[in-house]
């Protein structure tokens, strides 16, 4: 089980095995690790990328071998039996995950020798899901292309053992789904407000994650990208957390923080062929930017830092205020949980 506090109380991680406290400095920072220091490689790798599915593959087959010459992840079923793939479709159509690098992923991973059964894709909302392409018309449960489609309304997306625990309070919207589903159990409707169900289907067992995220600028956050996309973008009840300069910053790095979660990353990938630099946490039109390159990394915070310059590079020439690194909370906190220092790593463009 996960039991985490968040940013204003202090952060534990009680797991088999695992029992962690994490005191906070008076500067509101994070005094000492939750995690181990991340050894592995933490560079990001570029390359470029056109519309078509074959170009997103090509693309893939110069990443990935070179993440592994590198020391990352070998993809293999013989190494990692089962890959579950974090989509974004928060904002679709607007702005999601491009169906082409989909499409792409799973050709690649058809090729170094994955069945159907053991690759799934999965996302919050089945709304979304429906709204970006990837799933249709009726309920859960979906496939996509003979491949297994999990939202959180399936059975097992949240497990009940392992959540975030947090004393803020919920959204207007998820007290009154707690009201809705325990009208006469005060207590129990308060413990449940506390709580926000973290996405188990993608970390627990024998499964390990891909991410793939856009872009999107955010007032609070900084960068709406890879790291959000795999905690607040996978969680329960995410909207408390949204509009909180403080609290949603922390609560992304201690839910990426968690080992059992961390442990258990592939690769994050941000499509910068589609972005959008102002204006978040909905789609705006007028502030879409495209760079056809795909941005390629273990650590999604890196991946961030390099997808967050591109975003500053057009909100400068727009006339907009740049959003600068050593303001953005999530790398700090990132830092202070030993999930590696953001501005250390390395960018790569590969042919």
């Amino acid at each position: 089980m996960v039991f985490i506090l968040v940013h204003s109380f202090a952060i534990m991680g009680l797991c088999p095995g695992v029992f962690s406290q994490v005191p906070v400095s008076p500067d509101g920072g994070l005094k000492k690790v939750v995690s181990p220091v991340d050894k592995r490689f933490s560079g990001v790798f570029r390359a470029k990328v056109g519309p078509s599915v074959a170009s997103y593959r090509e693309a893939l087959g110069k990443l990935v071998p070179f993440s592994e010459k590198k020391g990352g992840f070998k993809l293999s079923p013989a190494v990692i039996r089962r890959i579950g793939i974090k989509i974004e479709t928060s904002c679709a159509p607007g702005l999601q995950v491009s169906p082409a690098l989909v499409d792409a992923l799973l050709l690649f991973l058809k090729d170094r020798g994955y069945r159907e059964n053991q690759v799934f894709l999965a996302d919050q909302d089945l709304h979304n899901l429906k709204m970006a392409g990837f799933a249709k018309g009726g309920s859960a449960p979906q496939t996509y292309r003979g491949y297994r489609m999990f939202c959180s309304a399936d059975k097992g997306f949240f497990d009940p053992d392992w959540f975030h625990d947090s004393a803020m309070p919920p959204s207007p919207h998820d007290r009154s789904r707690f009201f809705l589903r325990f009208p006469l159990k005060r207590e129990k409707r308060l413990e449940e407000e506390r709580k926000s169900y973290l996405p188990a289907l993608l970390f627990l067992g024998d499964v390990h994650w891909i991410n793939l995220a856009v872009a999107m600028d955010s007032v609070n956050m900084g960068i709406n990208g890879s790291a959000t996309n795999l905690s607040l973008g996978s969680i329960d009840n995410y909207q408390r957390f949204l509009e909180k300069p403080t609290l949603g910053p922390a609560a992304t790095a201690e839910i990426l923080a968690i080992p059992e979660i961390w442990q258990k990353r592939v690769f994050s990938i941000v499509d910068l062929s589609k972005f959008q630099f102002a204006g978040g946490h909905s789609f705006d039109a007028e502030f879409v930017g495209r760079e056809p390159v795909l941005l390629f990394g273990e650590n999604p915070f890196s991946v961030d830092f390099f997808a967050l310059q591109t975003l500053t590079e057009a909100r400068t020439k727009r006339g907009l205020k740049p959003r600068k690194p050593e303001d953005v909370l999530i790398f700090r906190y990132a830092q202070e949980l030993g999930l590696g220092d953001a501005k250390d790593a390395k960018l790569i463009d590969l042919p």
